[in-house]
């Protein structure tokens, strides 16, 4: 059993991993940071995250009317 759950925690990682690569911190440094806090912790960062500076130039692209 204990191995499942080292199993689902290293996979929730690499989500958070997957879902921040287009911040500030990027795939690997979530990836560290949900290794070291949890998965939730790192998903409450993302949530107060900055978009990294190639998406912010997009998202000001796309406001430029």
């Amino acid at each position: 059993m204990p191995i499942v759950t080292l199993v689902l925690y290293v996979t929730a990682c690499l989500l958070c991993g997957l879902i921040g690569r287009h911040t500030a911190f990027g795939f690997l440094g979530h990836f560290i940071v949900a290794m070291l806090i949890t998965p939730v912790g790192d998903f409450l960062i993302q949530l107060v995250g900055r978009p990294s500076r190639e998406a912010r130039r997009r998202l000001k692209d796309l406001n430029l009317d």
